[in-house]
């Protein structure tokens, strides 16, 4: 049996070493291939949004250096959920990729559980491309002018304010939930299908509050039309130098750092996966890119493939909780 099975291994192996070079070389021409036509990139929010915008930003920089057009295709709806699921279910070609940020993989699925999408298992992380920050303002037609002032306000009349945001499970909507329920006040939501919608509001005097990136609060801010009460990020903003934190406003649970990143299908070969990674960290490293990302108020930033793996698993569940104390899954 000994003899038997020794002569089996010895058949076997060239066999296997075999299998595994093909496998290699099959891998490694499908790099030298891909890709062969557009890519198209989904996106979960409108247009005008900070990750429409920032995604627009890189695009043009990829095709570039990918030699195909990079398509952005918004698909709004369902905090996200409803892009994030059709990303899901594509081809694992590397033709397909999706924007993959706090909102569209994270708070969107937390808050519609039944979303067929899993943020682990059903895709493959990429490269962040940028951090985003998030301001609480209010509008400047109210006596209030700073965050005590504004809680004292809305404390005084129950029901009266409302806040604007993007659609449900959207950053904005989960931030300002969370505002809400750590400020103790009662403000009606109103969600609309994108920010640029909900600031369009804002101005109109139609809602009173809103929570959402910089790029989308900075010119109401600029306008004088928007009061800044915090900023979610662990430090103070240059842009907003007078503006202070969430922890140092007293409200330490409400710091909030998100992120935006590239995404593909789970299956994606490794091989194209590594080129994406290592077209998005070039593309940031160089300074039209990087300018672009700052000129819009976000951080740009890159990752490994294994760096983005772990921020996704370790902000899962966090996240999870987050919408589940703020009760917007409720809603």
């Amino acid at each position: 049996m000994n003899v038997l099975h020794d002569s089996m291994r010895l058949l076997t192996a060239p066999l296997a070493l075999g299998m595994a070079i093909a496998s290699l070389t099959i891998n490694h021409a499908h790099a030298q291939v891909w890709p062969q036509k557009p890519i198209r990139v989904i996106i979960g929010y409108a247009a005008a949004g900070t990750p429409d915008i920032a995604i627009r930003v890189l695009s043009p920089n990829l095709s570039s250096s990918l030699g195909q057009p990079v398509i952005i295709e918004n698909r709004p709806g369902a905090g996200a959920s409803t892009a994030m699921e059709v990303a899901a279910r594509a081809p694992a070609d590397g033709y397909t990729l999706a924007v993959g940020t706090l909102g569209s993989l994270l708070l969107s699925k937390a808050l519609f559980p039944k979303a067929e999408f899993d943020p682990i298992t059903s895709f493959d992380p990429i490269s962040t491309f940028a951090k985003v920050s998030f301001v609480v303002v209010s509008h400047s037609s109210l006596p209030a002018r700073n965050l005590k002032e504004f809680v004292a306000l809305a404390k005084a009349q129950p029901g009266k304010l409302n806040y604007g945001s993007s659609t449900p499970g959207s950053p904005p909507h989960i931030l300002a939930e969370m505002f809400k329920s750590q400020a103790g006040v009662d403000i009606v939501g109103v969600t609309f299908k994108g920010s640029a919608d909900a600031a369009s509001a804002f101005l109109a005097g139609t809602v009173q509050m809103m929570v959402d990136a910089l790029p989308t609060v900075g010119p109401l801010i600029s306008a004088n039309k928007a009061i800044p009460l915090l900023v979610s990020s662990t430090e103070r903003r240059k842009e907003l130098p007078e503006v202070p934190t969430a922890l140092e406003a007293g409200m330490p649970d409400y710091q909030v750092d998100s992120w935006l990143g590239l995404v593909a299908p789970a299956g994606t070969p490794d091989a194209v996966l590594r080129r994406l990674n290592n077209e998005i960290n070039r593309a940031m490293a160089s300074r039209e890119v990087a300018d672009g990302i700052v000129k819009i108020g976000l951080d740009p930033t890159s990752s490994t493939i294994e760096q983005f793996r772990a921020i996704v698993k370790t902000d899962w569940p966090k996240f999870q909780a987050v919408v589940k104390a703020s009760h917007a899954d409720s809603k």
